[in-house]
């Protein structure tokens, strides 16, 4: 038996639809120089083999390899690959293209199977001509101790900073900047802290102050878009607002793909007194800390609780919101409409402690099945959103358009340097470049935020966050009902329907 490779588009005048990937420096000029020179030596690609149509060259800032999903543009090319635009890709080695082994090989086989070709330059492994999945293991392996190594060192260094008191924070809390790796008031930001602190002291709950910040869009003008209540009870705990740093609060993990854990005594912690200036004093701070803490062991039968419901649940039949009736010791909700005799609908009935043991047995298997019910509702909007976005088609022309822009810039500058342009016409053009990146980057920005299943993904990523902090339970954690039920609802089946963070909706059988 005799078997003749075919060479692939040996019959065909259709060209390779090529994309480069590469990491360029965070430095801002690094970049353009770094980018700039790799856009050059792709497109000789173009020009020196025929068969290739360059269509795209898709570039990360310096960021961590160990994750995809921080890298933005890696991810942007794998969808393209799956929309049928890419049919090769091309990228300097191993290491650049994923330091993660487990994700590279998932990413190739990914690309297998969608016949996109990958070629790693400085290992000469072509997925198209060989069998390589070994071959790339072995170089993964080596790229991801090597990025091991690194993280090691890192955080040897800041266990030890942390230990001499060298260390403050890589990042400023909401109310602060980072100056000189000092924390600085900001000052606008600060009476927004104060607000929240005195409104939490005066009654309001954190669902309140949410609520309330959001009707005011408070805090729009320093980026927030939507305030959600474990945010509001971040900055209530947070010892910083009183001028003090508890370290290390959450730590690392030693084994890829590197997840960030709460610490709950696994790492030593270190606790500074007076480690930045204070926005509230600490008679505030401290009597905020002692009504959470009155308001956490809450009974369930008092006005608390009633306050924790109240408004949330919802008649089957009419939509009136249900009010509480019936004794202390077992508490029941009805339809308002049917007790004011305002509406036809049936007595609907559900007892209180009913709420809270099928809202206890809906969080526990949310709990279990985090994966499945939030992660890959993410992964399923995104997809979506990237297919039907209409505004998919204009980011793209935008990203073009900066990558052109940055070009002619650095050319300025190679000009500047040779003495062909002046100080003056150096300034002059180089700000005219900037303008046009700012209105680039201004447009982009806001094509990103006219997208609706934005907020939608934004709120699963906060429902997921809370999910992985909570520890599944026996007993009602109102804490936890506070930060994600939206809404909830009785139909006439004797079901309980919670409506969470991010449209997603639960039904509970009622055990009676």
């Amino acid at each position: 038996m005799i078997v003749t490779d075919i060479p692939r588009n040996s019959n065909s005048e259709e060209k390779i639809k090529l994309a480069a990937y590469c990491r360029v420096s965070t430095n801002s000029s690094e970049q353009i120089h770094s980018f700039m020179a790799q856009v050059k030596y792709y497109r000789d690609y173009e020009k020196n083999d025929p068969r290739y149509q360059l269509v795209g060259i898709y570039a990360d800032e310096g960021i961590t390899g160990t994750n995809m999903n921080k890298r933005d543009e890696f991810n942007r090319m794998i969808q393209d690959c799956r929309d049928g635009k890419i049919d090769r890709i091309v990228v300097k080695s191993v290491s650049r293209f994923a330091r993660n082994n487990e994700e590279a090989l998932r990413v190739l086989r990914e690309l297998k199977e969608l016949d996109v070709s990958v070629l790693f330059e400085k290992e000469n492994i072509d997925t198209d001509t060989m069998n390589s999945e070994f071959i790339v293991a072995l170089f993964g392996m080596n790229a991801q101790q090597e990025s091991m190594t690194m993280s090691d060192n890192m955080r040897w260094s800041y266990q030890h900073r942390m230990q001499s008191g060298e260390f403050n924070t890589c990042k400023a809390p909401f109310g602060f900047k980072l100056s000189e790796g000092k924390l600085v008031i900001v000052k606008e930001e600060a009476e927004l802290v104060r607000r929240i602190f005195n409104m939490y002291l005066s009654g309001h709950g954190k669902f309140s102050i949410a609520k309330t910040l959001n009707d005011e869009c408070a805090g729009k003008e320093f980026g927030i878009t939507k305030w959600y209540p474990t945010e509001i009870m971040y900055i209530l705990k947070n010892e910083r607002y009183m001028g003090d740093a508890r370290l290390q609060k959450r730590y690392t993990s030693t084994t890829l793909p590197y997840r960030l854990l709460y610490n709950h005594g696994e790492k030593e912690q270190y606790y500074i007194e007076n480690s930045n200036d204070a926005i509230v004093t600490r008679e505030v701070f401290q009597a905020v800390q002692s009504l959470i803490e009155q308001r956490k062991n809450h009974n369930q039968h008092n006005d608390t609780t009633d306050n924790i419901l109240k408004g949330l649940i919802k008649c089957p039949e009419c939509g009136n919101t249900m009010r509480r009736i019936g004794n202390v010791n077992r508490p029941k909700w009805r339809c308002r409409g049917y007790c004011l005799k305002t509406s036809s609908c049936s007595a609907h009935t559900i007892y209180e402690d009913e709420i809270f043991v099928a809202f206890t047995n809906m969080a526990n298997k949310v709990k279990d099945n985090q994966k499945e019910l939030i992660l890959d509702t993410i992964s399923l909007l995104d997809q979506l959103m990237q297919i039907a976005g209409s505004n998919k088609e204009r980011i793209h022309e935008i990203d073009v358009d900066v990558a052109d822009l940055s070009k002619r810039k650095y050319t300025f500058a190679q000009l500047h340097e040779k003495k062909i342009l002046s100080d003056r016409d150096y300034i002059v053009k180089t700000n005219e470049v900037d303008s046009q990146l700012a209105k680039l980057r201004a447009e982009r920005k806001k094509l990103l935020d006219d997208d609706k299943s934005t907020e939608c993904i934004d709120e699963l990523y906060s429902l997921n966050k809370i999910i992985s902090s909570y520890e599944k339970k026996s007993l009602f954690d109102s804490n936890l009902f506070e930060d994600i039920v939206n809404k909830i609802e009785v139909d006439d089946k004797g079901n309980i329907v919670f409506s969470l963070l991010g449209g997603l909706a639960f039904t509970e059988r009622i055990r009676r």
